[in-house]
């Protein structure tokens, strides 16, 4: 078999810190509860509920909610948003003009 030449291998002259840099978060729960999209009111805008469920942070589809409207109560996330309607995660569409109230659920089975 024939010999290769080797690889060039540079030199490190300083040192590598690459794992010691750590940020910690810690959860307060003694705050007050802040208003949130957790706590809507009817009296909000169901577009203005709607915006800040798609323009907020994560992804809408990782956010479980009860809508109610005029003829069911689905209890599910939204995958997209068009002018007039709203698709879910179970492929149905829901117009928004029958949306009565949209609560974000804690708990979603």
């Amino acid at each position: 078999m024939k010999k290769l030449p080797k690889v060039f291998q540079n030199n490190i002259s300083k040192p590598i810190n690459n794992n010691k840099k750590v940020c910690c978060f810690k959860i307060d729960d003694t705050k007050e509860e802040q208003p949130t999209i957790q706590s809507t009111e009817i009296s909000k805008d169901i577009n203005n509920i709607l915006d800040e469920i798609f323009n907020g942070i994560g992804y809408s589809y990782n956010i479980p909610l009860e809508i109610n409207t005029k003829s069911k109560t689905y209890q599910t996330s939204l995958i997209a948003k068009t002018k007039n309607n709203l698709i879910t995660l179970d492929n149905e569409t829901i117009p928004i003009s029958e949306i009565l109230n949209i609560t974000i659920k804690k708990d979603f089975k």
